[in-house]
Formats: structure tokens, sequence, C-alpha cells
């Protein structure tokens, strides 16, 4: 019996050279998260040099990203306690509220809880109970294409007001708010600063002059800078920036309200690599972490940090983050947020979403086809009032049109425009 365990020993190292590898205990961690792949991989490098050089060992980071924010939160929610990964990388504070309030992250404080503060500007930066904290902050922004901007003489636009002007007519483009937590946060920075019903008719009309919807943020980024279409909405602060190094004549415009994204990470309930998952959070918010933060084109978000400082040691990425910022430190930048409420934005992030794909995706068309008609008949009233005719009736029914349009009632708003166009012929 002794001689036949030899035997079947001597065989399985034969057939598996490395089963004395695979047999040893593997160090692991996992990531879910939106974070761009640039960063991604930025982090993996910094952080599994740090492992080697503090405990010996080499350590396997497997990284799920499945898309935006909205559908990395949908993964974690699927997994429901028990998930294939440890650390929920990215997003801001609606997804890790959110995340928080289903009981699946939980509390940790990591070991530089104090340099990232608390909040900015009346916004959170960080969750006081500790479940989740900004890594690398930014502002939304908006983006465009300064050479086919030029090209085509449009005006940057500075406002959101500013783009529903129709030269901008097939010259826009942005994704679904399922499809980018960016996204999904414009919508609730138009729907916050104008109220539910006017914001909603924003959106409605904001789609009549897009060239198309693109897949994400980053489709979005790509998409401006080959220049196919000029302006992109709703784009991270640091895009432009990677654009820019990358040889493209990307700007970005911070719009005239615009929040901050405390770009954050948590530890998941029932994390499977946990001591490895506050590890790597205690790596990350020190300085070497947020140095590698900084290299994967995110803005660190310590306050002790000086770009200027990490410049004149030769690191190109400070310099091209002072350029986009305008300022050494992320806190340094001069602009007033709008008064974001949070705990709404939180509560009705499903709902969001849901609104507007059923209600403007999925009907862009038949926006754009009504839009076209109230148009023309606006046309044919301005020119029944040049003309000297009393347009009095036509202008209320048009109006009228244009309201039930903005609630998205447009099958009574082309009747109405019809009867208000009827009325001219009278």
């Amino acid at each position: 019996m002794k001689w036949l365990m030899v035997r079947i020993g001597l065989i399985l190292c034969l057939l598996f050279p490395a089963f004395g590898v695979w047999g040893a205990a593997q160090q692991r961690l996992g990531w879910i998260g939106p974070i761009y792949k640039e960063l991604a991989e930025s982090l993996m490098r910094g952080f599994k040099d740090y492992y080697r050089r503090t405990y010996g060992e080499e350590i396997e980071i497997t990284f799920i990203r499945p898309g935006g924010w909205p559908v990395c939160v949908d993964k974690v929610r699927l997994w429901g306690g028990k998930p294939d990964a440890d650390v929920f990388l990215g997003a801001g504070a609606p997804a890790h509220e959110l995340l928080k309030r289903l009981g699946l992250i939980v509390p940790y404080k990591h070991a530089h809880w104090d340099a990232i503060p608390g909040e900015w500007k009346g916004m959170l930066v960080k969750d006081p109970e500790y479940y989740w904290s900004a890594f690398a902050p930014w502002l939304v922004t908006n983006i465009y294409n300064e050479r086919v901007i030029k090209i085509l003489g449009l005006p940057i636009p500075k406002t959101w007001t500013d783009l529903l002007n129709p030269v901008y007519r097939g010259h826009i483009v942005h994704c679904l708010p399922y499809a980018s937590g960016t996204m999904h946060e414009v919508v609730e920075i138009i729907l916050q600063t104008m109220g539910e019903e006017e914001g909603w008719a924003y959106w409605r009309r904001l789609a009549v002059n897009l060239a198309r919807f693109s897949t994400g943020s980053v489709d979005t980024l790509q998409i401006v800078a080959r220049g196919e279409v000029p302006i992109g909405i709703a784009q991270p602060q640091m895009n432009a920036m990677a654009a820019r190094k990358d040889g493209y004549p990307v700007a970005a415009l911070i719009p005239d309200k615009t929040i901050l994204v405390p770009e954050a990470a948590a530890l998941l309930a029932g994390a499977p690599n946990e001591r490895n998952a506050k590890i790597f959070l205690d790596w990350l918010y020190s300085l070497e972490g947020q140095l590698y933060v900084l290299k994967g084109l995110y803005f660190p978000a310590r306050v002790d940090i000086s770009l200027s400082a990490w410049a004149a040691e030769g690191i190109k990425e400070a310099e091209y983050a002072i350029g986009a910022l305008g300022a050494d430190n992320f806190w340094a930048v001069e602009v007033e947020p709008i008064n974001y409420d949070l705990d709404l934005a939180t509560q009705r992030w499903d709902e969001v979403n849901r609104k507007y794909e059923y209600e403007i995706y999925r009907k862009l068309d038949e926006i754009k086809t009504t839009f076209a008609l109230i148009e023309e008949v606006s046309s044919k009233i301005e020119a029944a009032r040049k003309a000297g005719r009393d347009v009095a009736g036509a202008e209320s029914k048009l109006k009228e049109a244009l309201n039930l349009f903005g609630k998205g009632e447009y099958e009574a708003a082309r009747s109405a425009a019809v009867e208000a166009r009827d009325l001219l012929g009278k």
C-alpha cells in the first residue's frame, strides 16, 4: 500500500509540475467598480509591488468592471452579501449610500482617514460612519473638441440652457444614466436645480439636439476626441486631461451647475479576502497609493498633496493635473457646486434610471418628430405674424403643444400643434 501511494504521488508530480505552487496558500484580492482601465492598471501595479515589498508574497488581483456605477451596484445586489469581490472601487456618493442602506458594504476606518476632508463646499466627501471615503474627487464637466467646434463655427456652450440652442442640433452626444454614474448625476443636477417637472422637460428638449446616444462615458469621450460629434455631456473632470495627454484637442468645461463626485472605495459585506481588502484600503489612501491614483490619471484626494512638488520630481501626470485643475490640489479649485440633496438622489436612484430609459431613450424618434412638427408650426406662425395676421389663437395652442411635449405627452402635443396650424388657415 505504501508503495502504491508513492507511485500515485510521483504520477501527480509528473502530471502537475506546478502542484506545489497551486497547493500553497495564494494571496488574493478582488475589486468591483466602474473605474477606468488606466487607473485599475496603475493601482494593480502599485499595490502588487507594495504587497511584495511589505509581506514578501505575491498577490493576485481580480478586477470586475461590468459597466458604469448603476451596473456595478446591480452586480453587488445580485451577490446578495456573498460577493465575488472584496472592495467596491469607484463611483460617487449615491452608489455607496445605496449599498450602505442595503447592508452590502461595511464600515472600515482606513489608516489615513484624517487625510481626507469630511466635506467640501457643502458636499459629503466621506461617510461619517466610516462606510466609504473618496480616494479621487472630481467635478462633473462637459467636453468639446476645440478643432471641430472652430471648423463648425459653433459658440462654446457655457451653461446647461445654452445646449438647447438649435445651433447644436446633431452636435451633442451622451449616454443613458443607467450606463454611466456621471450621466446619472447630471440628470440629478438638472432635476435638483430646475425641479422635477421642468427638469424632465429639459431632458426631453435636449434629446432633440442629440446626434446619438453613446454606450458610456468612455465612449462619449472617444466620440468627441475623434471629432465625430463635437460636444460630449456628463464627463468626469479628468477625461479631458487624459485625452489631451494622448494628443486630442479636447477641452473640459465646468458648466454653470455642477457637483463634486467623491470617487470612493468601500469594504464589501462578506468579503472573502477581508484582510487583504483592508491592507489595500490602507495603502490606497497613503501617499504612495495616492501617487498611483494620479498615475492612473485621476486626481488624488488627500489634503496634504502638492501636485507642483510631484511635478518638480518629474511626475508628468502631476503637470497634466495642474493644467486640468488650475490648482496645486483638488481642494483648492475655485467653483461653487449646487446645493445637492444626497438623500433624495439615493432614494430615487432606480426611478431616475428607469424614467429616462422608458420616457426618453426609447421614445427618441417620437420626441424628434414631435418637436420638428412644433418647430414647423412655429415658423408658420412667425410668417403669419410678419404678414400682419392675428396669430393669438395659434400661439396659445402652440404653447399648449410645448407644455404637453415637456410632460412627455407626445401624441397630445402633436395634436395641439396641428390645431395651431389649422387655426392659421382660418
